[in-house]
């Protein structure tokens, strides 16, 4: 359980350190805003949660935030087409337990994609399904405290409709940063050797097929050049 804990720590920092949003972009800085203060607010309880602290005190996002990636992982793991159980043991566990410490609730539902995805393309619509869900569990628990954030959560709904648009700025940037995201993220889970080559190996594939600016839209069959 330490081991866990830890690992939830490093995630929590590299989350921070990062920003799965497009940081930079005019027009996005009430999502950022927020963002920051999740981050923040997440760095401190899984310092918490590590030290066997009573939780500290957060706003509903942030139980959303984790609780969604909880629901982001279960479904992430079939287009990864790694071994579910070890995916479940490494990997789900550790964000299912900090996402309980946060808040008692059970994970919303997982998704399917439907046909099999490219790298790219699932990367970018996970990211849909997560925010949406961010959106949804943050308006479930917490809709009068986040009345404030209004913009933010008006300008996330519009950052969806941009990652489906594999030409936009807010998708390119995006993309690059998750998958620097992914490789911090990850490496100090315990995979087994075999795992941890073919994840490396699909962001590899992700990489080199990234559209760096090259026409393309996310359509349900596929990405169309």
């Amino acid at each position: 359980m330490y081991k866990q804990r830890r690992l939830m720590v490093h995630c929590t920092r590299v989350n921070a350190g990062y920003m799965r949003l497009p940081g930079g972009l005019e027009g996005y800085e009430a999502m950022v805003s927020l963002y920051q203060r999740i981050a923040a607010q997440s760095e401190a309880c899984a310092q918490a949660w590590l030290e066997e602290r009573t939780c500290p005190p957060h706003e509903p996002a942030t139980s959303a935030m984790w609780w969604a990636v909880v629901s982001w992982a279960l479904s992430f793991c079939k287009d990864l087409d790694v071994d579910n159980q070890e995916w479940q043991e490494v990997f789900v566990s550790p964000h299912l337990g900090f996402a309980s410490y946060l808040r008692s609730a059970a994970p919303s539902p997982s998704w399917e994609l439907g046909a099999r995805r490219s790298p790219v393309e699932a990367i970018l619509l996970h990211d849909v399904r997560w925010i949406k869900l961010v959106i949804k569990l943050t308006t479930r628990w917490g809709l009068w405290r986040h009345l404030k954030d209004w913009r933010a959560l008006w300008q996330a709904r519009r950052l969806i409709q941009a990652l489906r648009d594999i030409t936009s700025e807010e998708a390119r940037i995006y993309l690059k940063s998750d998958l620097r995201f992914f490789k911090d993220l990850f490496e100090p889970f315990p995979w087994a050797e075999e795992t941890r080559k073919h994840l490396n190996a699909w962001l590899t594939l992700a990489h080199e097929e990234a559209p760096m600016g090259r026409p393309g839209i996310l359509h349900k069959g596929g990405i169309y050049d």
